[in-house]
């Protein structure tokens, strides 16, 4: 049975509810669907992991939301070489959302060449489009 993690950043409540509507989602589908808060991440974790979703982080900051906080900086450090692994990255926001996948990108740069898929919502609810995504990225 295929497995997802999906690891989410808990300061952010609306990137939870998304993150838990893609667990659901996946689970409805078929697969082994865990969701963790980017603090209980061991690099074990990915362990026979099929496909690893991120969440992007929360910046209080209006002008530099865009700016990843210390917490998820720390996350990524902590994360092996996710080459040969299916990643998705998310994130719910009204604005911005571009230049923040387009951050978390670079952060995660090294760790993965090329991200498969980026998810985005403006308040955390999954859509229709987000549901024939998850089916593409799943395969």
């Amino acid at each position: 049975m295929q497995k997802a993690l999906i690891i989410v950043n808990n300061k952010n409540s609306a990137n939870n509810k998304f993150g838990e509507s893609i667990a659901q989602f996946l689970l409805h589908r078929g697969l082994i669907a865990e969701l963790i808060p980017i603090n209980n991440f061991e690099p074990r974790k990915l362990e026979e992991v099929d496909y690893l979703l991120l969440s992007g982080w929360k910046n209080r900051a209006l002008f530099s939301i865009s700016q990843p906080d210390s917490e998820w900086v720390n996350f990524v450090n902590k994360l092996p070489n996710l080459d040969g692994m299916q990643t998705a990255i998310f994130n719910v926001s009204k604005l911005f959302s571009g230049r923040m996948f387009k951050r978390m990108k670079k952060y995660l740069n090294g760790k993965k060449d090329n991200i498969d898929f980026a998810f985005k919502s403006s308040d955390g609810s999954l859509s229709i489009s987000d549901k024939l995504t998850l089916n593409e990225f799943i395969g």
